[in-house]
């Protein structure tokens, strides 16, 4: 089948990486079909309401659409508000891509799930890791963000055992939403002192970087379980640091525990991930996050 010919449904389409992967997947001569829990309109597209968390629904649409791939960003991603609203952050996480991958399996298709670091970190986060996470380690996963998520990935991968594409990726930042790049260019405007964090350690990851990967990894076919974020592992303290280098922002720096933080979640000291088998598939390395944090603010000077 030629590819202009193939369908590809995204869920969690009005969310921040689904705004840098519509657009590349409508270059790509996709046809595409959007979904989000709120009926909109994205990238010059309709985006159709589905509650992913009623099956019924959901079997409904991807029967009606029958999609060759079903790209999962949709997600409940409030990491503290899922300490209270664990009900909430279950049934979309978990069960929300169990009802996507089973509806999927009776039409056939594959499936491009979106998990995250949380899945290690201990329930705690203060596992003593220190070496960054293989795809195939055993996960730990921290807080109920990270359990609810990690029942995601065992839904889909249950429903479709070879159809399946999950990517976990970490400190997700783009031009599309709420993150922690923007959230540092607004306060520069209105702070000249800021603490930040500087005992956790992960790796930030371009939005729409991961966007080129997630298109070029369906069109190899690809299958499994993959980690695909910027290369480094730092602290938040370093990633502030860089954001206001690039934008050449004079704000004075102190750095923070996450005790002193006091955060209603736990958060991992340590979840960089190793990107070592995308990087063997895609035959490159992945970006520095350096890179991605330059590649972020020159979409927003765009």
């Amino acid at each position: 089948m030629a590819l202009n010919q193939q369908t590809v449904m995204v869920t969690g389409a009005a969310g921040m990486l689904a705004g840098d992967l519509i657009p590349r997947l409508l270059r790509g001569g996709w046809r595409v079909q959007l979904f989000d829990l709120k009926q909109s309109e994205v990238a010059g597209c309709l985006v159709a309401a589905l509650d992913i968390t009623s099956f019924k629904d959901v079997s409904n649409a991807v029967s009606d659409v029958s999609p060759e791939w079903l790209i999962n960003c949709a997600a409940y991603t409030q990491v503290d508000a899922a300490e209270s609203n664990e009900q909430a952050a279950f049934a979309v996480n978990g069960s929300g891509a169990g009802n996507l991958a089973r509806a999927l399996s009776d039409v056939g298709g594959k499936m491009l799930h979106i998990s995250t670091d949380y899945v290690f970190g201990g329930p705690d986060g203060c596992s003593a890791r220190r070496t960054p996470y293989l795809p195939e380690d055993k996960p730990d996963p921290c807080g109920v963000y990270g359990k609810s998520k990690h029942l995601g990935e065992v839904e889909v991968v249950e429903a479709l055992p070879e159809s399946h594409l999950v990517l976990r990726t970490s400190w997700l930042h783009g031009i599309h939403g709420h993150n922690f790049v923007n959230t540092m260019l607004k306060l520069a405007k209105e702070r000249t002192e800021l603490s930040v964090v500087d005992d956790q350690v992960g790796s930030p990851t371009w939005a729409g970087w991961l966007a080129e990967v997630m298109v070029e990894l369906i069109e190899k076919d690809a299958r499994g379980t993959f980690h695909a974020t910027s290369r480094g592992g730092i602290s938040w303290l370093d990633f502030a640091r860089e954001i206001f280098r690039v934008a050449g922002a004079e704000v004075e720096l102190k750095g923070q525990t996450t005790e002193e933080l006091g955060r209603e979640a736990p958060r991992p000291r340590y979840s960089t991930l190793d990107v070592g088998k995308l990087e063997s598939l895609l035959g490159r390395q992945c970006i520095t996050w350096q890179e991605g944090v330059a590649r972020h603010l020159e979409a927003l000077r765009a």
